[in-house]
Protein backbone atom coordinates (compact mmCIF):
# COMPACT_ATOMS: atom_id res chain seq x y z
CA UNK A 1 0.00 0.00 0.00
CA UNK A 2 1.41 3.08 -0.98
CA UNK A 3 1.39 6.06 2.19
CA UNK A 4 1.34 9.41 1.43
CA UNK A 5 3.44 12.32 3.69
CA UNK A 6 2.35 16.14 4.04
CA UNK A 7 5.46 18.19 2.89
CA UNK A 8 5.72 19.25 6.32
CA UNK A 9 6.72 15.94 7.79
CA UNK A 10 8.65 15.61 4.41
CA UNK A 11 10.90 18.62 5.62
CA UNK A 12 11.10 17.45 9.13
CA UNK A 13 12.20 14.17 8.39
CA UNK A 14 14.47 15.32 6.39
CA UNK A 15 16.28 17.27 8.62
CA UNK A 16 16.47 14.71 11.18
CA UNK A 17 17.59 12.29 8.66
CA UNK A 18 20.41 14.55 7.81
CA UNK A 19 21.30 15.49 11.43
CA UNK A 20 21.08 12.02 12.48
CA UNK A 21 23.31 10.33 10.36
CA UNK A 22 25.86 13.68 8.59
CA UNK A 23 25.02 12.58 5.24
CA UNK A 24 25.29 15.25 3.16
CA UNK A 25 22.37 17.30 1.97
CA UNK A 26 24.06 18.10 -1.04
CA UNK A 27 23.96 14.39 -1.83
CA UNK A 28 19.97 14.00 -1.43
CA UNK A 29 20.26 17.08 -3.92
CA UNK A 30 22.16 15.37 -6.22
CA UNK A 31 20.01 11.92 -6.36
CA UNK A 32 16.79 13.76 -6.71
CA UNK A 33 18.70 15.41 -9.97
CA UNK A 34 19.22 12.05 -11.24
CA UNK A 35 15.75 11.09 -11.09
CA UNK A 36 14.44 14.69 -12.70
CA UNK A 37 16.77 13.64 -15.65
CA UNK A 38 16.05 10.13 -16.11
CA UNK A 39 12.32 11.69 -16.40
CA UNK A 40 13.32 14.12 -18.79
CA UNK A 41 14.65 11.35 -21.27
CA UNK A 42 11.20 9.99 -21.42
CA UNK A 43 10.28 13.38 -23.40
CA UNK A 44 13.63 14.17 -24.29
CA UNK A 45 16.47 12.61 -26.78
CA UNK A 46 19.81 12.99 -25.73
CA UNK A 47 21.59 15.70 -27.38
CA UNK A 48 18.19 17.78 -27.28
CA UNK A 49 17.78 20.95 -25.80
CA UNK A 50 15.28 21.74 -22.59
CA UNK A 51 14.50 24.72 -20.99
CA UNK A 52 14.80 24.17 -16.91
CA UNK A 53 12.77 26.98 -14.96
CA UNK A 54 14.21 26.85 -11.28
CA UNK A 55 13.53 28.94 -8.56
CA UNK A 56 15.80 30.37 -5.65
CA UNK A 57 15.45 27.62 -3.13
CA UNK A 58 16.06 23.68 -2.71
CA UNK A 59 13.70 23.49 -5.67
CA UNK A 60 15.50 25.45 -8.08
CA UNK A 61 18.83 23.68 -6.64
CA UNK A 62 17.33 20.32 -7.77
CA UNK A 63 16.66 21.71 -11.18
CA UNK A 64 20.28 23.63 -11.45
CA UNK A 65 21.56 19.88 -10.75
CA UNK A 66 19.13 18.76 -13.14
CA UNK A 67 20.20 20.94 -16.08
CA UNK A 68 24.07 20.24 -15.07
CA UNK A 69 23.18 15.97 -15.33
CA UNK A 70 21.81 16.64 -18.99
CA UNK A 71 24.34 18.91 -19.94
CA UNK A 72 26.92 16.00 -18.85
CA UNK A 73 24.42 13.17 -20.91
CA UNK A 74 25.08 15.29 -24.66
CA UNK A 75 21.92 17.47 -24.16
CA UNK A 76 21.52 21.42 -24.24
CA UNK A 77 20.28 23.55 -21.44
CA UNK A 78 18.60 26.79 -21.13
CA UNK A 79 17.91 27.98 -17.55
CA UNK A 80 15.40 30.23 -16.60
CA UNK A 81 16.28 31.57 -12.86
CA UNK A 82 14.55 33.71 -10.35
CA UNK A 83 17.81 35.23 -8.85
CA UNK A 84 21.44 34.91 -10.09
CA UNK A 85 23.69 32.34 -8.95
CA UNK A 86 25.63 34.31 -6.39
CA UNK A 87 22.41 35.02 -4.52
CA UNK A 88 20.94 31.76 -3.85
CA UNK A 89 22.20 29.70 -0.88
CA UNK A 90 22.86 26.41 0.56
CA UNK A 91 23.02 23.43 -1.88
CA UNK A 92 21.01 25.37 -4.59
CA UNK A 93 23.42 28.13 -4.79
CA UNK A 94 26.19 25.54 -5.10
CA UNK A 95 24.74 24.09 -7.66
CA UNK A 96 23.60 27.41 -9.55
CA UNK A 97 27.45 28.64 -9.28
CA UNK A 98 28.39 24.96 -10.81
CA UNK A 99 26.23 25.21 -13.45
CA UNK A 100 26.92 28.52 -14.47
CA UNK A 101 30.40 27.59 -14.67
CA UNK A 102 29.49 24.83 -17.12
CA UNK A 103 28.60 27.20 -19.53
CA UNK A 104 24.53 27.08 -19.23
CA UNK A 105 22.87 29.38 -21.16
CA UNK A 106 21.38 30.97 -18.33
CA UNK A 107 18.39 33.90 -17.90
CA UNK A 108 17.53 35.65 -14.71
CA UNK A 109 13.75 36.82 -14.80
CA UNK A 110 13.16 40.09 -13.41
CA UNK A 111 9.49 40.38 -15.21
CA UNK A 112 7.74 38.80 -17.76
CA UNK A 113 9.27 35.61 -18.90
CA UNK A 114 10.17 35.16 -23.06
CA UNK A 115 9.36 33.18 -24.98
CA UNK A 116 10.15 29.42 -25.05
CA UNK A 117 13.22 28.59 -28.09
CA UNK A 118 11.21 26.99 -30.59
CA UNK A 119 13.51 24.16 -30.65
CA UNK A 120 13.18 22.88 -27.15
CA UNK A 121 11.98 19.54 -26.90
CA UNK A 122 11.01 19.78 -22.84
CA UNK A 123 10.43 22.04 -19.58
CA UNK A 124 11.32 21.24 -16.49
CA UNK A 125 9.41 22.86 -13.80
CA UNK A 126 11.60 23.74 -11.22
CA UNK A 127 10.42 26.62 -9.62
CA UNK A 128 8.87 26.68 -5.94
CA UNK A 129 7.42 22.64 -5.23
CA UNK A 130 6.30 21.89 -2.08
CA UNK A 131 7.54 25.06 -0.32
CA UNK A 132 5.34 27.76 -1.97
CA UNK A 133 2.68 29.24 0.73
CA UNK A 134 1.11 31.61 -1.40
CA UNK A 135 0.08 32.50 -4.83
CA UNK A 136 2.84 33.18 -7.62
CA UNK A 137 2.80 36.29 -8.96
CA UNK A 138 5.41 38.18 -11.32
CA UNK A 139 8.13 36.74 -13.44
CA UNK A 140 7.38 33.20 -11.78
CA UNK A 141 3.64 33.52 -13.00
CA UNK A 142 4.81 35.09 -16.47
CA UNK A 143 7.18 32.04 -16.64
CA UNK A 144 3.83 29.55 -15.55
CA UNK A 145 2.22 30.95 -18.11
CA UNK A 146 4.65 30.71 -20.63
CA UNK A 147 5.03 26.51 -19.66
CA UNK A 148 1.33 26.70 -19.74
CA UNK A 149 1.20 28.37 -23.45
CA UNK A 150 3.74 26.17 -25.07
CA UNK A 151 2.84 22.45 -26.24
CA UNK A 152 5.88 20.77 -25.11
CA UNK A 153 5.98 18.20 -22.07
CA UNK A 154 6.71 19.44 -18.50
CA UNK A 155 7.89 17.60 -15.85
CA UNK A 156 7.66 18.69 -12.61
CA UNK A 157 9.97 18.71 -9.71
CA UNK A 158 8.24 17.51 -6.62
CA UNK A 159 5.04 19.27 -7.47
CA UNK A 160 4.02 21.53 -10.01
CA UNK A 161 4.16 25.35 -9.08
CA UNK A 162 0.85 26.43 -7.81
CA UNK A 163 -0.04 23.47 -5.94
CA UNK A 164 -0.52 23.51 -2.22
CA UNK A 165 1.30 19.52 -1.50
CA UNK A 166 -0.94 19.30 1.24
CA UNK A 167 -4.48 19.93 -0.26
CA UNK A 168 -4.11 19.56 -3.96
CA UNK A 169 -5.67 23.06 -4.39
CA UNK A 170 -3.99 26.13 -6.23
CA UNK A 171 -2.57 28.75 -4.50
CA UNK A 172 -4.25 31.31 -6.21
CA UNK A 173 -7.50 30.52 -5.32
CA UNK A 174 -9.07 30.75 -8.96
CA UNK A 175 -8.89 29.24 -12.12
CA UNK A 176 -5.95 25.85 -11.25
CA UNK A 177 -4.91 25.89 -15.24
CA UNK A 178 -4.06 29.57 -15.05
CA UNK A 179 -2.32 29.57 -11.50
CA UNK A 180 -0.33 26.31 -12.14
CA UNK A 181 1.81 24.26 -13.93
CA UNK A 182 0.04 21.91 -15.89
CA UNK A 183 2.49 19.05 -15.66
CA UNK A 184 3.26 15.51 -18.08
CA UNK A 185 4.86 13.89 -15.07
CA UNK A 186 5.90 14.30 -12.10
CA UNK A 187 9.04 13.50 -10.33
CA UNK A 188 8.99 13.29 -6.40
CA UNK A 189 10.89 12.13 -3.73
CA UNK A 190 10.62 9.26 -0.75
CA UNK A 191 6.62 9.34 -0.88
CA UNK A 192 3.52 10.89 -2.76
CA UNK A 193 2.58 13.56 -1.26
CA UNK A 194 -1.37 14.57 -0.32
CA UNK A 195 -1.39 17.01 -2.71
CA UNK A 196 -0.36 14.77 -5.97
CA UNK A 197 -3.55 12.92 -5.58
CA UNK A 198 -6.54 15.36 -4.44
CA UNK A 199 -7.77 17.56 -6.93
CA UNK A 200 -7.17 20.12 -9.02
CA UNK A 201 -3.27 18.69 -8.12
CA UNK A 202 -3.66 15.11 -9.04
CA UNK A 203 -4.94 16.55 -12.49
CA UNK A 204 -2.54 18.93 -12.66
CA UNK A 205 0.44 16.26 -11.86
CA UNK A 206 -0.01 14.23 -14.53
CA UNK A 207 2.14 10.71 -14.13
CA UNK A 208 4.03 10.82 -11.01
CA UNK A 209 7.12 9.11 -10.21
CA UNK A 210 7.86 8.47 -6.79
CA UNK A 211 12.24 8.63 -6.73
CA UNK A 212 14.26 7.31 -4.05
CA UNK A 213 16.78 10.02 -2.85
CA UNK A 214 18.71 7.89 -0.41
CA UNK A 215 16.32 8.60 2.81
CA UNK A 216 16.94 5.41 4.67
CA UNK A 217 13.15 3.79 5.88
CA UNK A 218 14.30 3.78 9.98
CA UNK A 219 13.96 7.50 9.83
CA UNK A 220 10.17 7.65 8.34
CA UNK A 221 7.65 7.26 10.89
CA UNK A 222 5.41 9.70 9.12
CA UNK A 223 1.91 8.57 9.40
CA UNK A 224 0.62 10.28 5.89
CA UNK A 225 -2.62 8.80 4.24
CA UNK A 226 -2.93 5.23 2.56
CA UNK A 227 -3.73 4.79 -0.75
CA UNK A 228 -5.28 1.68 -2.18
CA UNK A 229 -3.84 -0.56 -4.78
CA UNK A 230 -4.75 -3.78 -6.76
CA UNK A 231 -2.96 -6.71 -3.85
CA UNK A 232 -3.99 -4.65 -0.82
CA UNK A 233 -7.86 -4.86 -2.32
CA UNK A 234 -7.66 -8.35 -2.94
CA UNK A 235 -5.86 -8.78 0.29
CA UNK A 236 -9.02 -7.88 1.95
CA UNK A 237 -11.62 -9.89 0.51
CA UNK A 238 -12.67 -13.01 2.03
CA UNK A 239 -11.68 -16.61 1.50
CA UNK A 240 -14.59 -18.37 -0.36
CA UNK A 241 -15.10 -21.64 0.50
CA UNK A 242 -15.05 -24.70 -1.66
CA UNK A 243 -17.76 -25.87 0.10
CA UNK A 244 -20.04 -22.97 0.29
CA UNK A 245 -23.49 -22.17 -0.32
CA UNK A 246 -25.57 -18.75 -0.72
CA UNK A 247 -26.10 -18.94 3.33
CA UNK A 248 -22.63 -18.97 3.43
CA UNK A 249 -21.62 -15.82 1.80
CA UNK A 250 -24.24 -13.52 3.63
CA UNK A 251 -27.72 -12.13 2.80
CA UNK A 252 -28.32 -8.25 2.56
CA UNK A 253 -31.37 -6.52 3.12
CA UNK A 254 -31.88 -3.61 0.40
CA UNK A 255 -34.13 -0.72 1.91
CA UNK A 256 -35.04 1.03 -1.43
CA UNK A 257 -36.75 2.56 -4.12
CA UNK A 258 -39.92 4.60 -4.73
CA UNK A 259 -42.28 4.98 -7.26
CA UNK A 260 -40.36 6.65 -10.05
CA UNK A 261 -37.00 5.46 -8.31
CA UNK A 262 -36.80 2.15 -9.24
CA UNK A 263 -33.98 1.94 -11.05
CA UNK A 264 -31.80 2.73 -7.92
CA UNK A 265 -32.65 -0.07 -5.83
CA UNK A 266 -32.40 -2.38 -8.96
CA UNK A 267 -29.18 -1.11 -9.59
CA UNK A 268 -27.76 -1.53 -5.92
CA UNK A 269 -29.32 -5.32 -6.08
CA UNK A 270 -27.70 -6.12 -8.93
CA UNK A 271 -24.65 -4.96 -8.04
CA UNK A 272 -24.91 -6.67 -4.44
CA UNK A 273 -25.61 -10.05 -6.42
CA UNK A 274 -22.41 -9.01 -8.98
CA UNK A 275 -20.20 -8.69 -5.63
CA UNK A 276 -20.64 -12.09 -3.77
CA UNK A 277 -23.65 -11.61 -1.81
CA UNK A 278 -25.23 -15.19 -0.90
CA UNK A 279 -28.84 -13.56 -1.41
CA UNK A 280 -30.34 -10.28 -1.32
CA UNK A 281 -33.85 -9.23 -0.58
CA UNK A 282 -35.51 -6.02 -1.70
CA UNK A 283 -37.94 -4.82 0.95
CA UNK A 284 -39.84 -2.08 -1.44
CA UNK A 285 -42.91 -0.13 -1.95
CA UNK A 286 -45.60 -2.26 -4.02
CA UNK A 287 -44.23 -0.12 -7.34
CA UNK A 288 -40.75 -1.26 -7.33
CA UNK A 289 -41.83 -4.91 -7.23
CA UNK A 290 -42.75 -5.46 -10.66
CA UNK A 291 -39.35 -3.80 -11.99
CA UNK A 292 -36.93 -5.44 -9.30
CA UNK A 293 -37.93 -9.21 -10.40
CA UNK A 294 -37.71 -7.90 -13.71
CA UNK A 295 -34.60 -6.03 -13.55
CA UNK A 296 -32.64 -7.53 -11.24
CA UNK A 297 -34.51 -11.31 -11.03
CA UNK A 298 -31.78 -12.72 -9.30
CA UNK A 299 -32.97 -11.05 -5.93
CA UNK A 300 -35.96 -11.17 -4.11
CA UNK A 301 -38.79 -8.56 -3.27
CA UNK A 302 -40.25 -8.21 -0.26
CA UNK A 303 -43.80 -5.56 -0.07
CA UNK A 304 -43.30 -3.46 2.94
CA UNK A 305 -45.77 -0.87 1.80
CA UNK A 306 -48.42 0.14 -1.03
CA UNK A 307 -48.46 3.22 -1.42
CA UNK A 308 -45.93 4.92 -4.18
CA UNK A 309 -42.87 5.66 -1.73
CA UNK A 310 -42.40 3.62 2.13
CA UNK A 311 -43.89 5.25 4.81
CA UNK A 312 -44.43 5.03 8.86
CA UNK A 313 -46.38 2.04 8.97
CA UNK A 314 -43.63 0.23 6.98
CA UNK A 315 -41.45 0.74 9.81
CA UNK A 316 -41.96 -2.88 11.69
CA UNK A 317 -41.90 -4.77 8.96
CA UNK A 318 -38.53 -3.58 7.90
CA UNK A 319 -37.47 -4.36 11.50
CA UNK A 320 -38.44 -7.37 10.95
CA UNK A 321 -36.90 -8.54 7.80
CA UNK A 322 -33.24 -6.82 9.21
CA UNK A 323 -33.25 -10.15 11.89
CA UNK A 324 -30.88 -12.35 10.57
CA UNK A 325 -29.75 -10.56 7.75
CA UNK A 326 -25.39 -9.59 7.56
CA UNK A 327 -25.79 -6.94 6.06
CA UNK A 328 -28.70 -3.43 4.90
CA UNK A 329 -28.47 -1.00 2.59
CA UNK A 330 -30.36 1.79 2.85
CA UNK A 331 -31.14 4.61 0.36
CA UNK A 332 -31.03 4.20 -3.48
CA UNK A 333 -34.36 5.98 -4.69
CA UNK A 334 -36.24 5.86 -1.69
CA UNK A 335 -37.31 9.94 -2.17
CA UNK A 336 -37.56 12.49 0.82
CA UNK A 337 -40.92 11.91 2.66
CA UNK A 338 -41.24 12.58 5.93
CA UNK A 339 -42.66 9.29 7.03
CA UNK A 340 -40.06 7.19 4.88
CA UNK A 341 -37.55 8.59 7.35
CA UNK A 342 -39.99 7.08 10.09
CA UNK A 343 -39.64 3.99 8.36
CA UNK A 344 -36.18 3.61 8.11
CA UNK A 345 -35.06 5.64 11.33
CA UNK A 346 -35.09 2.14 13.62
CA UNK A 347 -32.87 0.31 10.81
CA UNK A 348 -30.56 3.72 10.66
CA UNK A 349 -29.75 3.12 14.74
CA UNK A 350 -29.34 -0.67 14.26
CA UNK A 351 -26.06 -2.42 15.13
CA UNK A 352 -26.66 -4.12 11.78
CA UNK A 353 -23.86 -3.79 9.58
CA UNK A 354 -24.60 -1.21 6.51
CA UNK A 355 -24.07 1.12 4.12
CA UNK A 356 -26.61 4.52 4.39
CA UNK A 357 -26.84 6.39 1.18
CA UNK A 358 -28.37 8.91 -1.43
CA UNK A 359 -31.88 9.79 0.04
CA UNK A 360 -31.39 8.05 3.55
CA UNK A 361 -28.42 10.92 4.11
CA UNK A 362 -30.45 13.43 3.13
CA UNK A 363 -32.79 12.25 5.35
CA UNK A 364 -30.49 11.92 8.47
CA UNK A 365 -29.48 15.50 7.36
CA UNK A 366 -32.97 16.87 7.80
CA UNK A 367 -34.05 15.03 10.69
CA UNK A 368 -31.17 14.27 12.48
CA UNK A 369 -30.41 11.19 14.65
CA UNK A 370 -27.06 8.52 14.92
CA UNK A 371 -26.45 5.80 13.23
CA UNK A 372 -25.62 2.62 14.74
CA UNK A 373 -22.23 0.32 14.71
CA UNK A 374 -20.76 -1.29 11.67
CA UNK A 375 -22.33 1.59 9.28
CA UNK A 376 -20.71 3.11 6.38
CA UNK A 377 -21.73 6.22 4.87
CA UNK A 378 -21.21 7.35 1.39
CA UNK A 379 -21.95 10.90 0.55
CA UNK A 380 -21.31 12.85 -2.39
CA UNK A 381 -19.98 16.49 -1.78
CA UNK A 382 -23.84 17.60 -2.06
CA UNK A 383 -25.02 14.99 0.53
CA UNK A 384 -21.79 15.89 2.41
CA UNK A 385 -22.79 19.81 2.53
CA UNK A 386 -26.26 18.69 3.95
CA UNK A 387 -24.91 16.51 6.48
CA UNK A 388 -22.41 19.11 7.77
CA UNK A 389 -23.86 22.54 6.94
CA UNK A 390 -20.91 23.48 4.96
CA UNK A 391 -20.54 24.84 1.86
CA UNK A 392 -19.12 22.24 -1.18
CA UNK A 393 -16.71 24.37 -2.26
CA UNK A 394 -15.01 23.76 1.38
CA UNK A 395 -15.78 20.48 1.13
CA UNK A 396 -13.86 20.13 -2.30
CA UNK A 397 -11.12 22.22 -0.47
CA UNK A 398 -10.84 19.73 2.23
CA UNK A 399 -12.10 16.62 1.43
CA UNK A 400 -10.00 14.16 4.05
CA UNK A 401 -10.91 16.66 7.06
CA UNK A 402 -14.49 17.02 6.21
CA UNK A 403 -14.76 13.07 5.91
CA UNK A 404 -12.64 12.60 9.23
CA UNK A 405 -15.16 15.16 11.09
CA UNK A 406 -18.37 13.13 9.73
CA UNK A 407 -16.86 10.03 10.78
CA UNK A 408 -16.19 11.30 14.18
CA UNK A 409 -19.31 12.85 14.61
CA UNK A 410 -21.24 9.64 13.63
CA UNK A 411 -18.74 7.52 14.83
CA UNK A 412 -18.94 5.48 11.99
CA UNK A 413 -16.90 5.07 8.59
CA UNK A 414 -17.13 7.41 5.84
CA UNK A 415 -16.64 7.25 2.13
CA UNK A 416 -16.58 11.26 0.59
CA UNK A 417 -17.31 9.91 -2.99
CA UNK A 418 -15.56 12.15 -5.44
CA UNK A 419 -13.04 11.93 -8.41
CA UNK A 420 -10.31 10.96 -5.66
CA UNK A 421 -12.67 8.94 -2.85
CA UNK A 422 -11.92 9.40 0.61
CA UNK A 423 -12.11 6.75 3.51
CA UNK A 424 -11.99 7.53 6.42
CA UNK A 425 -12.66 5.90 9.95
CA UNK A 426 -11.03 8.08 13.54
CA UNK A 427 -7.27 8.53 12.34
CA UNK A 428 -7.42 5.71 9.01
CA UNK A 429 -7.86 7.49 6.45
CA UNK A 430 -7.19 5.86 2.71
CA UNK A 431 -7.64 7.36 -0.99
CA UNK A 432 -9.13 5.61 -3.64
CA UNK A 433 -7.76 6.26 -6.99
CA UNK A 434 -9.88 4.01 -9.45
CA UNK A 435 -12.52 4.86 -11.60
CA UNK A 436 -12.95 7.67 -14.14
CA UNK A 437 -15.32 10.58 -15.93
CA UNK A 438 -17.76 7.93 -17.37
CA UNK A 439 -19.29 7.27 -14.00
CA UNK A 440 -20.38 10.73 -13.79
CA UNK A 441 -23.75 9.09 -14.64
CA UNK A 442 -26.74 8.82 -12.38
CA UNK A 443 -26.96 5.36 -10.66
CA UNK A 444 -23.02 4.82 -10.17
CA UNK A 445 -23.40 5.98 -6.45
CA UNK A 446 -26.17 3.29 -5.86
CA UNK A 447 -24.05 0.32 -7.56
CA UNK A 448 -21.19 1.57 -4.96
CA UNK A 449 -24.12 0.81 -2.19
CA UNK A 450 -24.85 -2.55 -3.21
CA UNK A 451 -21.23 -3.18 -4.37
CA UNK A 452 -19.99 -2.48 -0.02
CA UNK A 453 -23.17 -4.03 1.44
CA UNK A 454 -22.31 -7.54 -0.30
CA UNK A 455 -18.66 -6.89 1.07
CA UNK A 456 -19.70 -6.16 4.50
CA UNK A 457 -22.56 -9.65 4.86
CA UNK A 458 -19.45 -11.84 3.68
CA UNK A 459 -17.73 -10.56 6.84
CA UNK A 460 -15.29 -7.73 5.86
CA UNK A 461 -15.46 -4.51 8.27
CA UNK A 462 -17.12 -1.63 7.02
CA UNK A 463 -13.90 0.15 6.52
CA UNK A 464 -12.08 -2.82 4.46
CA UNK A 465 -15.78 -3.17 2.83
CA UNK A 466 -15.94 0.88 1.57
CA UNK A 467 -12.15 0.47 0.60
CA UNK A 468 -12.32 -2.49 -1.53
CA UNK A 469 -15.51 -1.68 -2.47
CA UNK A 470 -14.66 1.99 -4.04
CA UNK A 471 -11.47 0.17 -5.43
CA UNK A 472 -13.66 -2.42 -7.42
CA UNK A 473 -16.03 -0.06 -8.32
CA UNK A 474 -14.03 2.18 -9.93
CA UNK A 475 -12.18 -0.49 -11.93
CA UNK A 476 -15.50 -1.29 -13.17
CA UNK A 477 -15.92 2.05 -14.23
CA UNK A 478 -12.98 2.17 -16.03
CA UNK A 479 -13.48 -1.60 -17.89
CA UNK A 480 -16.77 -0.04 -18.86
CA UNK A 481 -15.62 2.81 -20.82
CA UNK A 482 -13.04 1.05 -22.43
CA UNK A 483 -15.67 -1.19 -23.60
CA UNK A 484 -18.49 1.28 -24.52
CA UNK A 485 -16.43 5.15 -24.54
CA UNK A 486 -16.79 7.48 -21.62
CA UNK A 487 -20.14 8.88 -22.97
CA UNK A 488 -21.87 5.86 -23.48
CA UNK A 489 -21.36 4.24 -19.77
CA UNK A 490 -24.44 4.02 -17.57
CA UNK A 491 -24.73 2.41 -14.31
CA UNK A 492 -25.53 -0.61 -15.52
CA UNK A 493 -22.50 -1.44 -17.50
CA UNK A 494 -20.37 -0.35 -14.50
CA UNK A 495 -22.35 -2.85 -12.62
CA UNK A 496 -22.34 -5.61 -15.45
CA UNK A 497 -18.26 -4.84 -15.72
CA UNK A 498 -17.99 -5.54 -11.43
CA UNK A 499 -15.13 -8.21 -11.37
CA UNK A 500 -14.21 -8.69 -7.36
CA UNK A 501 -11.35 -11.34 -7.19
Amino acid sequence: MLHTISPQDMREMERAFLDGTGYPSILLMEHAAQAVADAVERYASRGSRVLFVCGSGNNGGDGCAAARIWMQRGGRADVWLMSSPSKMKGDAGANACLLNVCGANMTILYGEAPQIPEDCAAIVDALYGTGLSRAMEGAALSAVQRMNESSLPVIAVDIPSGVDGATGQTLGGGQPLAEAVRAAETVTFHRAKHGHLLFPGRMLTGRLTIADIGILPEWDGAQGIDVLEAADAAAMLPARAQDGHKGTFGHVLLVAGSEGMSGAACLAAQAALRSGAGLVTAACCAPVRIPMQTLSPCAMAKVVCGGAVLDAGASMKLYELAQGKQALAIGPGLGQEDGTWRAIAQLAESDIPKVIDADALNLLARHGGRVGAGTVMTPHPGEMARLTGADVRAILASPVEYAQQLAQDYDCCVLLKGATSVIARGEDVTLNLTGCDAMSTGGCGDVLTGVIAALMAQGMTPMDAARAGAYYHGLAGEDAARQRGSRAVTAWDVCEALRIE
